[in-house]
């Protein structure tokens, strides 16, 4: 396969970056289909972090029917894939724009979180830090729904919300891994969200190659060598199906 020999003459010079496409077979919508989460929610009040400073409840009515639900979700076989291709150090990790933690739950290592992820939160007042869970009692338990920490203001998820800035060490992370990469697979997403977007200019620029995995086009097809527009389940089956038969 075609694809898995290009991962074999990258072996460990490879970054894979993920966006939502991966996560919708486990359950997670996405954010820009027509039945995302765009459609039910207004954007620049969901994720507005002045917005959710002066009325926080917009972003908890969002947060109590789908991000404390995310704590549930499983890893499909993209994730197993994913994982796999690190054990096996054909790729030296994953950068995801996901905050669902399901690659960490698929069993991968080395992965930069550029958007944060859901695990815990932090108080906007006196930065006091909870859990997930305790976010979540916090929420269902108060008359507004709105988590409050003990000073009594907002705790936010430790998710990157509009005008705010990246996680430090997540983006230095992810620089890491692509100035070192010969090669970037973009899977499950648009790349038309900046800077996730950008990272596949900074291997191509070092005069490396890009492999696109999506079911619609992006800004950077004209650049890949490979793309693959088939439904990414679809493309992981046949993937394992290939490593297992050639004992990769």
């Amino acid at each position: 396969m075609e694809f898995v020999e290009r991962l074999k003459a990258h072996r460990g010079k490879t970054t894979i970056l993920t966006g939502a496409g991966v996560s919708t077979p486990s359950g997670i919508p996405d954010f820009r289909s027509p039945n995302g989460i765009y459609s039910k929610y207004d954007p620049e009040r969901l994720f507005d972090l002045e917005m959710f400073m002066k009325d926080p409840s917009y972003f908890y009515s969002f947060a109590i029917e789908n991000i404390f639900t995310m704590k549930n979700a499983e890893p499909n076989i993209v994730h197993i894939l994913i994982a796999h291709f690190e054990e096996k150090g054909l790729i030296k990790g994953v950068i995801t724009q996901n905050i669902d933690m399901l690659h960490e739950k698929a069993g991968s290592k080395n992965v930069a979180e550029v958007h944060g992820n859901i695990k815990s939160g932090h108080c906007i007042k006196c930065g006091k830090r909870y859990s997930l869970e305790d976010i979540e009692k916090r929420a269902k338990n108060s008359p507004d729904k709105v988590a409050r920490c003990d000073c009594n203001s907002p705790i936010k998820p430790d998710i990157v919300f509009f005008k705010e800035m990246l996680p430090e060490t997540e983006i230095k992370k992810a620089y890491d891994m692509l100035e070192d990469s010969t090669l970037i697979v973009t899977m499950g997403t648009s790349l038309s969200v900046y800077p996730a977007a950008s990272f596949p200019k900074v291997v191509l620029r070092n005069g490396g190659e890009l492999v696109i995995l999506n079911a619609t086009p992006t800004s950077l097809d004209s650049f890949a060598l490979e793309i693959e527009r088939e439904p990414l389940e679809e493309f992981a089956k046949k993937v394992l199906l290939d490593i297992r038969k050639s004992g990769t």
